[in-house]
């Protein structure tokens, strides 16, 4: 028999006796330990409530295109019907002065609206309406309940693409 052939046997060999003792055994996460998630967490659910969703996130994926949302953190009241109150948020547009990208104003977001389903609408400090997006899926932690991801559309939208925001802290 060839050298590598006795070689690549015994990789093989050594490789089916390691993956034979089953998943390592795992003790449960404590009280309030964020920072150890489990992948169970990573599942992203229909949006059937919002409770959780005040606090900051940032744009994952895909990148912001001009004039789209890159941030908020969002303030107010969680009900269990809806959400509402004040945001400060960044959008992607070139600046000629720091900060000419913030945008502030008051929010209100629902779960369940039956014309469109799950919504959150930005309105400037005058009360007008700045856009809304659509909430498609929202993931929560296992630990606090709180919302960690949201998948949101751009309502108004030609050709709208859907987007991750994450929360950012806890």
């Amino acid at each position: 028999m060839h050298p590598v052939g006795r070689l690549g046997g015994l990789l093989v060999g050594l490789g089916l006796f390691v993956g034979c003792g089953g998943p390592e055994p795992r003790e449960p996460a404590p009280s309030g330990a964020e920072a150890l998630e489990t992948v169970e967490s990573a599942v992203y659910e229909a949006p059937d409530s919002l409770l959780g969703l005040v606090g900051s996130y940032t744009r994952y994926w895909p990148p912001a295109a001009a004039g789209e949302l890159t941030s908020m953190t969002l303030t107010g009241t969680e009900y269990v019907d809806r959400v509402e109150g004040s945001y400060v948020r960044t959008v992607s547009r070139v600046c000629p002065i720091y900060g000419c990208n913030t945008e502030t104003g008051g929010f209100w977001a629902l779960p369940n609206n039956p014309a469109v389903g799950a919504l959150i609408v930005f309105k400037d400090l005058a009360g007008a309406e700045r856009d809304y997006y659509a909430i498609t899926q929202i993931q929560r932690s296992t630990v606090t309940g709180n919302i960690t991801g949201i998948v949101l559309v751009k309502g108004g939208s030609v050709s709208p693409v859907p987007f991750t925001m994450t929360r950012v802290g806890f």
